[in-house]
């Protein structure tokens, strides 16, 4: 683009907030974790670099529009619509991005940072664009416990912009799988680096060559499949504690050929569900706050005072915050299911009906 959407005078004042001093000493701020097994990087949010980070989300990113297809991280959306496309397939499956984030290419950031940010220093030593890029990558130090990751600049975990950024350069891939599977008759949709599919009735996508084509699409983005983490169905399809189910088409020649498709609904897993039900039984049985966060919760005095007071009182105070939390928590997650299935009637009608009596559980319970 020759006409840059972001000029300089706009950035100065809308993104820098009149600092302009930042253009010559603006320093990231972000901050390495490893918790286990899992790699994510925080910026201080009380930082220039965290301001800046999110008013180029907020002010500039989040107005470049993404594909259709795209369901995570998007105002209005969430992973129930993810699900919601796939409601009369039969076959089902679920493919993963490997290392989604951290595998983004640094020239395919610029690229994109390129086409909205000017590259003009003026009298400073930073652009625009550099601003840009130093506040929403981050280079990885020397010392990270992931050799594998040392030196590289990356699209961070963390960062409230990544996901952003993530979505609309994906975009170009949405659209190649969109097509590539319409013309099969498969239903695509993503949130993340989890690639759903499914088919009312072809097999195809759970063939080989159907991943080998996907995996060419994701590698536009030099990304590559997490082939241990593929999930395929017939009928059921059970994702991060949300269920798809549905039925075949009657076999009966003279049924099938008048038979409409299918159409199967979502619940949560039966695993998730007990939870929820233990927690509504522990509350009619009067137990308390204390029991029922130990036993269902994890928590332990023991582990507590070592963090805080050896204290009984303050703990069982602590408990019931606790409780609370949980149970308004969980009332707001199931009223977003009922409130969902109002509007695109597609919740399992027996989880409904559930769901609906552990509202009235929690409510009561309530302070």
């Amino acid at each position: 683009m020759n006409n840059k959407i972001i000029k300089n005078d706009f950035f100065e004042q809308a993104v820098l907030k009149g600092k302009t001093q930042l253009l010559n000493k603006f320093t990231p701020s972000a901050v390495e974790r490893t918790v286990g097994n899992d790699i994510f990087f925080e910026i201080p949010k009380d930082s220039d670099h965290f301001l800046i980070n999110r008013r180029i989300e907020q002010l500039i990113l989040s107005s470049i529009p993404v594909n259709s297809s795209c369901c995570g991280f998007v105002k209005g959306k969430s992973y129930l619509d993810f699900l919601k496309p796939h409601i009369k397939g039969y076959y089902f499956l679920r493919l993963d991005i490997k290392d989604f984030f951290h595998s983004i290419q640094l020239s395919d950031i610029k690229a994109l940072l390129g086409d909205y940010f000017e590259d003009d220093k003026k009298s400073f030593k930073y652009s625009p664009l550099d601003i840009a890029l130093m506040s929403l990558t981050h280079s990885v130090s020397s010392t990270h416990p992931a050799k594998d990751m040392r030196g590289k600049t990356i699209l961070p975990i963390g960062f409230p912009s990544s996901p952003v950024i993530s979505n609309i350069l994906f975009r170009k891939v949405d659209i190649t799988i969109q097509k590539f599977c319409e013309d099969k008759k498969i239903t695509y949709s993503r949130y993340a680096d989890d690639l759903l599919f499914s088919s009312t009735s072809s097999r195809f996508l759970h063939s080989e060559q159907f991943e080998k084509e996907i995996s060419i699409f994701i590698s536009m983005l030099t990304l590559r499949l997490k082939r241990k983490k593929r999930i395929a169905g017939e009928n059921t399809i059970s994702l991060n504690g949300y269920t798809i189910q549905n039925k075949k088409k009657s076999n009966v020649s003279f049924l099938r050929d008048y038979q409409q498709d299918p159409i199967g609904s979502i619940r949560l897993s039966n695993k998730k569900l007990k939870t929820l039900k233990k927690l509504a039984a522990s509350l009619i049985k009067k137990h308390s706050a204390v029991s029922i966060m130990e036993n269902l919760f994890g928590l332990s005095f023991q582990k507590f005072k070592r963090n805080h007071f050896p204290d009984k009182n303050f703990y069982r105070k602590y408990a019931r915050d606790q409780l609370q939390n949980k149970l308004k928590g969980y009332r707001s997650y199931l009223i977003s299911w009922v409130i969902f299935d109002d509007k695109h009637s597609c919740v399992a009608s027996d989880f409904l009906l559930t769901a609906r009596c552990l509202i009235d559980i929690y409510e009561k319970n309530i302070e």
